[in-house]
């Protein structure tokens, strides 16, 4: 029974939340792009969003403590399952070699098949309440980004902000239009303090997997 069933792989829903347009990763040179580039003349200009997220520290912090969640989860789910295989095991030991009556058989299956039936609901349990953390994080992420994203395109008249990244459709950028480094900095202005807005809320969970 292992209820670790997501991974953090929040790069598609941000590029479905945003419409944005992106593909392969570029080259480590890109990194040492500067605030610059939030100001190059022009109308498109991309962003790197898989480095944002490694560069969004409160993201980072939030990430790693529900995945620490999630495998503290997952040990306590093992360690309730082995104990019942090994109570399972055991029942069949002592039936198989006379020492319980067939009534008191009848009863310890029945025992045994009500906690197996509580291990799957509490497996069930966490893994929703687990679900429902990674979508909170998710959608507040996207809030934040998509804030910073408003106030650079206003500021400098950008027309596009695209995505260039992994399973994304621009085939080559200029690194001269990469504002990654500027939107990282502003973005990490911005706490995570688990609040969202209704609507973020709304999209979010129309969008939620199933």
């Amino acid at each position: 029974m292992n209820i670790r069933f997501f991974a953090f792989v929040l790069m598609a829903c941000s590029l479905t939340a945003f419409g944005l347009v992106g593909c392969k990763p570029a080259t480590n040179a890109a990194e040492g792009a500067t605030t610059a580039a939030a100001t190059t003349p022009g109308k498109i200009v991309f962003i790197r969003l898989d480095s944002l997220t490694q560069r969004y520290t409160a993201f980072k912090e939030k990430q790693t403590i529900l995945e620490a969640k999630a495998a503290e989860a997952d040990k306590g789910q093992n360690e309730r399952v082995a104990i019942f295989q090994r109570d399972v095991q055991n029942a069949q030991r002592r039936a198989q070699s006379g020492q319980m009556a067939p009534k008191d058989i009848g009863v310890e299956q029945e025992r045994l098949a009500g906690r197996e039936q509580g291990l799957m609901q509490e497996a069930e349990r966490l893994r929703q309440e687990l679900q429902a953390e990674q979508l909170q994080l998710m959608t507040e992420y996207e809030e934040n980004l998509r804030a910073v994203l408003d106030e650079v395109q206003k500021e400098f008249n950008y027309d596009y902000i695209l995505s260039y990244g992994s399973g994304t459709g621009v085939l080559m950028a200029n690194d001269q239009h990469d504002i990654t480094k500027e939107v990282a900095k502003r973005i990490n202005l911005i706490p995570m303090d688990g609040k969202v807005k209704a609507d973020m809320k709304a999209d979010s969970t129309a969008v939620a997997p199933q």
